[in-house]
């Protein structure tokens, strides 16, 4: 028997009454067996990874109050249910109750981020918080066979009279109203806590940008909502077209996928799809955790009608939109915001496009559409909070609501292994060098241009670690990035020099920067602390080219990254 259920025979002493029995507060198992005596069992009722992941966040209102005892189920009737349960379990819920069991259980209040579980199984009031901002989009409904307002739940649920709908500013209610009067009299305004979590963290950008490595580069998110008419779902080359245009020691590019998108097709089928991207330095944000902390991160976000448009929006951030879907619903913030925002032209060069919203960025552009978006800014946490304990009937905890810092993103961008990397010099010992991944070339391209650098050279360097065999015999510039002795750079550029006959230059990383052998000449030592050996390799290779090849110091520059490199000729 489930530790939940309903013990045949047990005394109704409850909250609520239906035709099942009486609805207790708490199981009669917990009374007898609990050990921390729980006073109210509050069911968590999952269906999407989407509304799993606000689910869980939303734990964080019960933390430390024992009196709570937090249940689970899963209405799995989505077509993107798929991962609810993992995401459960990853969180360390080892009991999930199956949903047919759902109408025995004892609990005081159950909690939703969907508007589309299935209300007649659930007892007592349901809580359904949101998952997106606001009610701004029109999506398929099955059941009809038309479209339904995403976030709405269906009237009869509202009549039931059961269903308190949180919403984040007073202007949804009247929206709701005009579309589905049933919806009277069952909201509740808290604002929004994930848009206070986020405006609480833009003070620790910083930290949020270290621990994604940037240094100095920027980061570009790409957002993309689900379906066709989203960013991904009209663009899907994009994150490849961006890591073409932006230098990679300049810039990095990330992309937050809707988690219904991963539900969908699966990770696997997703990585095989951006492989090339995913070789090119992408980092692919994971589906349940980590975008908050990415948009928080990001110098400029290319989005589409999704909420993180609205969320960039509201924070202040540079947004350019490169889709907007036809689904938003008229009249509403996100379809105002469509009308003001900057769109992201495929026709044009996508770096100027990119350089030119992050120079000519106003922060407050959006700021009075944000006031129509986020009411009770800074209260929510508390607000929401208390909401939940009023409908369990107890009273909250004492003290303010943690408000808790972002999660970080777990994964990280892989390394790239070969660049198209452009180099010239602006002055006698002032070299500019620009890289570009060789896995985001078109396929046409030999050597993909970038943006124009006049008087500019080009050419390939490789990693030995690059996945394409095909490419260290096509490089000019062959490297070892693993830190050898010297004596062992000395011998591996040697035999990368007979072994590649068509590279010009080998290089071995060292303990002080790197060692490289130049074909028909001598090896070289360019010392400078902390830098890629690709690059180092790259700037000695601009050397060659440039016949002045010498003892020197060169100022190597990278965006707006400068690096001193002290070059020594081996004899």
């Amino acid at each position: 028997m489930h530790r939940g259920r309903v013990r045949r025979g047990s005394r109704a002493v409850g909250v609520d009454r239906d035709a099942r029995g009486p609805l207790l507060p708490v199981s009669p198992e917990e009374r007898v067996q609990g050990t921390f005596d729980c006073e109210r069992a509050v069911l968590v009722v999952a269906r999407t990874v989407t509304s799993t992941a606000r689910l869980l966040e939303a734990l964080r209102f019960f933390r430390n109050d024992f009196r709570v005892k937090p249940l689970f189920t899963i209405n799995d009737t989505s077509p993107y249910s798929s991962g609810a349960r993992t995401l459960l379990e990853a969180a360390g819920v080892t009991d999930i109750v199956p949903w047919d069991q759902v109408p025995e259980l004892h609990y005081a209040l159950a909690l939703s981020a969907s508007e589309n579980v299935d209300f007649a199984k659930l007892r007592g009031t349901t809580v359904v918080l949101p998952h997106g901002i606001g009610f701004n989009k029109w999506v398929p409904d099955p059941t009809t066979g038309g479209t339904r307002l995403a976030g709405l739940p269906r009237a009869e649920a509202l009549r039931s009279g059961r269903v308190r709908l949180v919403l984040s500013h007073p202007a949804q209610e009247r929206q709701l109203r005009a579309l589905c009067s049933e919806v009277a009299g069952h909201t509740a305004v808290t604002g929004d806590p994930t848009y206070d979590q986020l405006l609480a963290s833009l003070p620790f950008r910083e930290r949020y940008r270290r621990k994604l490595g940037l240094g100095g580069r920027r980061l570009v998110l790409l957002s993309s909502t689900w379906r066709s008419e989203s960013e991904l779902g009209r663009w899907r080359t994009l994150p490849l077209e961006m890591l073409a245009s932006l230098p990679a020691d300049e810039y990095q590019v990330a992309v937050a996928m809707h988690p219904n998108v991963w539900a969908w097709y699966g990770p696997g089928v997703i990585r095989t799809w951006f492989r090339d991207a995913l070789d090119a330095g992408l980092l692919l944000v994971p589906p349940h955790r980590g975008w908050h902390a990415a948009l928080v991160a990001a110098h400029l976000v290319v989005a589409d009608h999704g909420s993180l448009s609205l969320y960039s929006a509201a924070l202040g951030k540079p947004l350019l939109l490169a889709a907007f879907g036809d689904e938003h619903v008229p009249g509403t913030p996100i379809e105002k915001l469509g009308r003001m925002a900057d769109r992201l032209d495929p026709r044009a060069d996508l770096r100027a496009q990119v350089e030119r919203a992050l120079d000519s960025h106003d922060p407050d552009r959006f700021a009075e559409l944000t006031a129509e978006v986020f009411a009770h800014v800074g209260e929510s946490e508390t607000l929401l909070r208390d909401l939940l304990y009023r409908e369990m009937g107890l009273a909250p905890p004492p003290g303010e609501v943690p408000l808790l810092r972002p999660p970080d993103i777990e994964s990280a961008p892989l390394p790239v292994t070969a660049f198209d990397t452009v180099t010239r010099f602006t002055g006698p010992e002032d070299l500019a060098i620009w890289r570009y991944p060789a896995a985001a070339r078109p396929p046409a391209d030999t050597i993909h241009p970038g943006p124009p650098h006049p008087g500019a050279v080009r050419h390939l360097a490789v990693d030995e670690d690059d996945h394409d065999l095909r490419r260290p015999h096509q490089a000019a510039v062959f490297v070892r990035r693993d830190v050898a002795t010297r004596t062992e750079a000395l011998q591996w550029t040697a035999e990368a020099l007979q072994t590649l006959p068509g590279a010009r230059v080998a290089g071995a990383a060292t303990a002080s920067g790197c060692l490289a052998r130049i074909r028909n000449g001598p090896c070289v030592e360019a010392t400078a602390d902390g830098v890629d050996a690709m690059l180092l390799a790259s700037a000695v290779y601009a050397c060659v080219l440039d016949r002045s090849v010498a003892d020197r110091i060169l100022t190597v520059h990278t965006g707006r990254t400068t690096t001193r490199v002290r070059l020594g000729v081996v004899s």
